[in-house]
């Protein structure tokens, strides 16, 4: 059996599927060839963790990589769009290797704690070249903001000139549009951006029904995110409030079919038509909490609805770590209505289908992203042991068949 690598196992969990105790898995070109329920005579190629459990590598379904070098350095405030000052005024003074050195650096604290799936949000297009040399398989959703009508055709040139030096559709690396959010993007930019993505057969995410104001301003214009938009001499004088919810308002204008919707914390009586035009949720747990948000993303209801749902960090900005173990925590605190096994599942299979990847299910055929962690005393659940409060990293991370860390 040339070319084949076995790993053995003491507990495997699919996600699709029931635990698999005692067994091994054989991977042949970067696919996994065959799950096995027994252990059979070491192959020369042979990785033994007979003292660990398996489970899918975790998918980051939301991050903002380039922003890392914000680290505890943008406060909490009451409005929204103070924080987002904040958050630029700090972005625009952080030297260019300071950004370099810290999405680095971010990204190894996500491969420590089991992320092998990246989705991330990038404004600095400059950046990018970064990206090709971090671990994960990856979706890279370009940001875009444009609230005047009259930057259309600007907006698009700047995203199709990225399109056109990359392979948008890659195995390990794809690129997405990313429309950043109902007040920031403007009706005929969205549209655009939706036909640029059925062009290029690629995703759109956007912040959505983020925050109380957002609503607001959709509703009745005015008041801060106006005043927001004026200082920053990007609003649009003759934009008209449509009068409707954020996830409604997508929906009138043609962006919400299959979106991957970030956040989703106010969308009451939106729940059939999230369904209905076939979005996916990105939950926050570690930024949601570091907003002191009482009101979040309804997951339990998403989930009940048949909507995908994936975890994200977000950014540094807005969280004190992108340790993913961690946002399981979190998300465990914080949705009392979901269990621990579900909680796994959207931070594998949940994110892998919220994104349209082949990834967050170990199956025959399936690439081998996994991940492990060492057991010195089993527990009595499986799913219990990556919330284990000393849980800070994983024991064992693969990618496509390569070993990224660990053994």
């Amino acid at each position: 059996m040339p070319n084949i690598l076995k790993i053995k196992f003491k507990a495997l969990l699919p996600m699709e599927g029931e635990v698999i105790e005692n067994g091994e898995l054989l991977i042949e070109q970067g696919l996994i060839k065959e799950i096995r329920q027994t252990q059979s005579a070491a192959l020369a190629s042979c990785l033994d963790l007979s003292d660990h459990l398996i489970l899918p590598g975790f998918v980051n379904a939301h991050c903002h990589l380039s922003l890392s070098a914000l680290r505890g350095k943008v406060p909490k405030c009451e409005r929204f769009t103070d924080w987002v000052r904040a958050l630029l005024q700090e972005n625009l003074q952080t030297p260019w290797k300071d950004r370099v050195s810290a999405l680095h650096s971010g990204a190894a604290e996500m491969l420590k704690s089991g992320v092998t799936t990246l989705a991330d949000t990038l404004s600095q297009m400059e950046l990018l070249t970064e990206y090709a040399g971090l671990p994960f398989r990856q979706v890279v959703f370009l940001e875009i903001l444009g609230f005047k009508s009259s930057r259309v055709k600007e907006s698009l040139e700047q995203v199709a000139s990225v399109f056109a030096g990359q392979n948008p559709k890659g195995r390990m690396f794809q690129l997405g549009l990313a429309p950043h959010s109902p007040y920031s993007v403007s009706p005929a930019l969205f549209r655009e951006l939706k036909n640029l993505a059925s062009r290029y057969d690629c995703l759109s995410s956007c912040h959505l029904a983020e925050f109380p104001e957002e609503v607001r301003f959709l509703q009745k214009g005015g008041g801060e995110l106006q005043e927001f938009l004026e200082a920053r001499g990007v609003y649009d004088e003759a934009w008209v409030p449509p009068g409707k919810s954020p996830v409604r308002y997508l929906d009138d204008i043609g962006a919400l079919d299959s979106l991957v919707a970030v956040h989703l914390n106010h969308i009451d009586g939106d729940l059939e038509l999230l369904a209905a035009r076939n979005a996916r949720a990105v939950f926050c747990p570690g930024s949601s909490r570091w907003f002191d948000r009482t009101r979040f993303m309804p997951v339990r209801k998403l989930l009940d609805c048949g909507i995908p749902v994936g975890l994200g960090t977000d950014s540094l900005a807005s969280n004190e770590s992108l340790n993913f173990l961690r946002e399981l925590k979190i998300a465990d605190e914080m949705l009392g209505d979901v269990s621990r096994l579900e909680i796994l599942k959207m931070a594998t299979f949940g994110g892998a289908t919220v994104l349209d990847l082949p990834v967050g299910t170990l199956s025959p055929g399936r690439p081998a992203d996994l991940i492990g962690f060492r057991i010195d005393n089993p527990s009595s659940s499986w799913t219990d042991i990556p919330f284990d409060p000393d849980r800070k990293t994983v024991d064992f991370s693969m990618v496509g068949g390569k070993v990224v860390s660990g053994v």
